[in-house]
C-alpha cells in the first residue's frame, strides 16, 4: 500500500492547535485529588497557586523567552511538533509516522479513561456504549481548531501578542468564575459545579437546530 507523505505546512495547523489548547481547568484526576494549579495537593486552588501555573506554562510557550507569545513562537513550536513527527527526519511526515504518534496519542487516552474509571468519574469525550460522547472541545466537530482564537482572545491590546500580564489575568479571569464565593480559593464543590454548568452550556449548544 502507497504511504502519501504530508509536508510541514500541510499539518502546521493541526499542531498549531495542539500546541495552543493548554487549559488553565482545575481538573480531577484519579484518587479524588486535583492536579494543575494545585500544587501541594490539598484539593484547594488558590490565586498564588494559579499564577505560579500560568507564569510555568507561558514561560514554556514563550520559546524565544522574549516576554510575549506570538507568531515566532507559535512556528518554533510547529517546527518542533513537525520534528517529532517526522522520526526518520525525511522532511516529510508519512502514514506510517502519523499512524504511530495517534496510537500514541489513544493509548495515553485510555489510560486516563481507566483511571478516571477506578475513581467512579466519567470524562467528556469518554465512550460510552460503544460510542463517543463528545465534549467541549473534542470530536470530530469541535477538535483543537479553535484553540488559536482562545488563545488570542487574551491578547486584550490586539497586537498580535500575549505577554506574561494578559496570560496571568487570563488564568485569574477564570479562577474568578469558578471561585463562586469570593473567598479566594477554589475547592473540589466548586470545580464540580463548574464542570458540570460547562457541560450543560455545551449540552444546550448542541440541542440548537443548526442555522
Amino acid at each position: 500500500m502507497k504511504e502519501y507523505p504530508m509536508k510541514k505546512t500541510l499539518i502546521a495547523g493541526a499542531a498549531l492547535a495542539a500546541m495552543l489548547t493548554a487549559s488553565m481547568a482545575v481538573a480531577q484526576p484519579a484518587g479524588g485529588k486535583m492536579r494543575g494549579p494545585d500544587a501541594n495537593q490539598d484539593g484547594v486552588i488558590t490565586q498564588a497557586e494559579v499564577r505560579t501555573q500560568a507564569q510555568t506554562m507561558f514561560a514554556r510557550m514563550d520559546v524565544n523567552k522574549d516576554g510575549r507569545i506570538d507568531k515566532a513562537d507559535r512556528e518554533a513550536r510547529q517546527a518542533e511538533r513537525f520534528k517529532k513527527l517526522d522520526t526518520d527526519g525525511s522532511g516529510e511526515v508519512s502514514l506510517a509516522e502519523m499512524t504511530v504518534a495517534r496510537e500514541a496519542r489513544e493509548t495515553k487516552r485510555a489510560e486516563r479513561m481507566s483511571m478516571r474509571a477506578e475513581a467512579g468519574k466519567g470524562e467528556p469525550g469518554a465512550r460510552q456504549g460503544g460510542k463517543w460522547r463528545g465534549g467541549p472541545g473534542k470530536g470530530m466537530r469541535g477538535g483543537h481548531g479553535g484553540g488559536h482564537a482562545r488563545m488570542m482572545r487574551l491578547d486584550t491590546n490586539k497586537d498580535g501578542a500575549i505577554t506574561m500580564a494578559e496570560f496571568e489575568a487570563g488564568a485569574l479571569e477564570r479562577f474568578k468564575r469558578q471561585d463562586t464565593n469570593n473567598d479566594g480559593q477554589v475547592t473540589k464543590a466548586e470545580r464540580d459545579a463548574a464542570r458540570e454548568a460547562m457541560k450543560q452550556r455545551w449540552q444546550e449548544k448542541r440541542a440548537k437546530p443548526a442555522g
